[in-house]
């Protein structure tokens, strides 16, 4: 934005303001002897930058591409500013008459204009940031270059400012927002989302003020506030100059092919029925109709955001600066990455992000452009889910002295004789409210995608602080409760598929993690508001086998795991991968 790009220049001269004062006392010092000896140069001062380019016979076609982006007029006003120039002949003037107003005026034209003076005098070191905030090298001693570009007339002073004539034009360098646009790469289906965020504001107090017509005011030189909101929402600032980012763009083939595959993720009913558990009666249920008020467009939305969440990466962060380095069609070698949005991918799946893709470098950092997301779904799109019982939402729970409690191993001492530990440090308990009744407690599973998981739950045995507390294991039956594809309100038995029975036990003397089995829900969860499919651990436990297992549950956390991530880790058991 060229408010940003203000502001840095105003902070970057700030931040030299000594050095710069004692150069400065010496460049007027250089300036005034060079045009006291010069009439011709003299007479410049009193015309402003357009007319002395306007009058200028090797600055013709550069005055043809400023009349018609209007900046003959800025270039009128008084405000000041260094121009650029390239002369007549050195550059791709046919082809860029040809070009639109907007591209030309910001690739061309607000790419050879800075505000303020910048003279060429004695040794110069300049870091410039232009119109259109691109930062540009103007160096020299005697002679003098911008980006490389040689000045073959430095210092035609004008009344608001000062013109070098160049031998060529500066080569414009897209950032990566800027590149959504590339005409070289099928990227409309990325740029059209992209874009339809853009806001655009003017900023009155930034432009510098025209005439007024018809009773409103025009300006000539128009700074406008630019945003988009997807820079917020990934974290990611693509559009700003003094960025340096790592951006996956997919081309129209990868984004349809990514949509498709991430689409059946997110199946959603305009409506379904809620299961509310009341707190009376064991069983007792009561049926809730919900509403979405848009469900196509609720799964479009969240699609796109899923799509683009881990396109981005900061080269200034974790092992991200590897990517800086890296040259095309070469494999990445890191510990791992970590997107703007902190998924962080290892060694293995960070090498496959690039894969068949290619680089191309910009002005704030480099694009790989390529044909498939070779993302796992796992790392992304449909995450393991790790949910604190201790943490969680209880729907219910019924016959427990009292609410469940939340126990805290850290601020005990854990026995040594158990293995494993506990996450985050609490469990959740739950006792019987009476030596003959079993306790329950349902929790909602937040974040749950239209897919297949592996159920996990979490298991602390009786001992976990007493080494003398008799430690027997829980039996319980677990059912879920899930919303089908036609928004009817379902519940499943869970079956103990290793054992071949409807209950399951830990084992008392570690903490245990127990598969509760393969389940597929229809319908996804995903930013539903507070309606959520749960599951129940029910104790089940009789009179007759109260002295072989403990009636109390206390459960650790549970884990649902997408199926192809355990599928995976089943054929390769050293995989890393990012989970809690």
């Amino acid at each position: 934005m060229i408010i940003n790009g203000i502001n840095k220049l105003c902070a970057w001269k700030a931040g030299i303001a000594f050095c710069s004062l004692c150069l400065l006392c010496v460049a007027c010092s250089e300036w005034d002897e060079h045009f006291d000896a010069d009439t011709h140069v003299t007479a410049t001062q009193q015309q402003t930058l357009w007319q002395n380019i306007e009058s200028n016979g090797q600055l013709s076609q550069f005055a043809d591409l400023l009349r018609k982006t209007g900046y003959d007029a800025v270039l009128s006003a008084s405000q000041t500013y260094t121009v650029w120039a390239p002369q007549d002949g050195t550059f791709d003037y046919d082809a860029l008459r040809t070009e639109n107003n907007d591209r030309l005026l910001r690739q061309f034209v607000q790419n050879h204009i800075a505000r303020s003076n910048y003279p060429a005098s004695g040794s110069v070191q300049e870091s410039i940031y232009m119109l259109n905030e691109k930062l540009m090298n103007f160096q020299g001693n005697g002679t003098y270059q911008m980006q490389d570009i040689d000045v073959t007339l430095p210092n035609l002073a004008a009344k608001n400012g000062t013109i070098h004539a160049m031998k060529g034009k500066i080569p414009f360098l897209p950032n990566i927002y800027e590149s959504l646009n590339n005409e070289t790469w099928p990227l409309d289906s990325i740029s059209d989302y992209f874009h339809s965020f853009d806001t655009r504001e003017l900023n009155e107090q930034k432009s510098v003020p025209g005439p007024v017509l018809n009773g409103e005011q025009t300006y000539l030189d128009s700074v406008f506030y630019e945003h988009n909101d997807l820079y917020t929402l990934n974290r990611a600032y693509i559009n700003r100059e003094d960025s340096n980012y790592t951006m996956i763009l997919p081309t129209n083939e990868a984004w349809h092919k990514a949509r498709t595959q991430i689409k059946a993720m997110y199946n959603y009913v305009p409506q379904f029925e809620f299961m509310e558990n009341t707190s009376t009666t064991v069983g007792e249920k009561k049926v809730t109709v919900v509403y979405l008020k848009d469900a196509e467009q609720l799964q479009d939305s969240i699609v796109n955001v899923m799509l683009l969440r881990d396109l981005f990466y900061n080269n200034n962060l974790y092992d991200n600066p590897r990517l800086g380095a890296l040259p095309d069609g070469q494999r990445l070698q890191c510990d791992s990455l970590v997107s703007t949005t902190m998924s962080k991918v290892y060694a293995e799946d960070a090498a496959m992000l690039f894969e068949g893709a290619h680089r191309v470098d910009k002005s704030n950092g480099a694009v790989w452009v390529t044909d498939s997301l070779r993302m796992r779904p796992w790392t992304t799109w449909n995450p393991e889910l790790h949910q604190e019982a201790e943490g969680s939402m209880v729907a219910n729970y019924f016959n427990t002295a009292g609410e469940p409690a939340s126990v805290r191993v850290s601020e005990l001492a854990q026995n040594p004789a158990i293995t494993g530990k506990i996450s985050n440090g609490r469990y959740l308990q739950a006792q019987p409210s009476a030596s003959n009744t079993n306790p329950e407690v349902d929790f909602y599973l937040s974040g749950v995608r239209s897919a297949t998981y592996n159920v996990y739950a979490v298991f602390v045995p009786a001992n976990i602080t007493n080494a003398n507390a008799v430690s027997l294991p829980s039996r319980m039956v677990v059912d879920i409760g899930y919303v089908d594809a036609k928004g009817k309100s379902q519940e499943k038995r869970m079956r103990n598929t290793v054992a071949g029975n409807n209950y399951f036990e830990n084992d008392p003397t570690r903490i245990d993690t127990v598969y509760i089995g393969e389940f597929t829900f229809p319908v996804a969860f995903v930013e539903t508001g507070r309606y959520y499919p749960y599951i129940r651990f029910r104790s089940n436990v009789t009179n007759a086998l109260s002295s072989q297992y403990d009636r109390t549950l206390r459960i650790d956390c549970l884990i649902l795991r997408p199926k192809e991530l355990d599928d995976y880790l089943n054929e390769h058991p050293d995989y890393k991968y990012d989970h809690e």
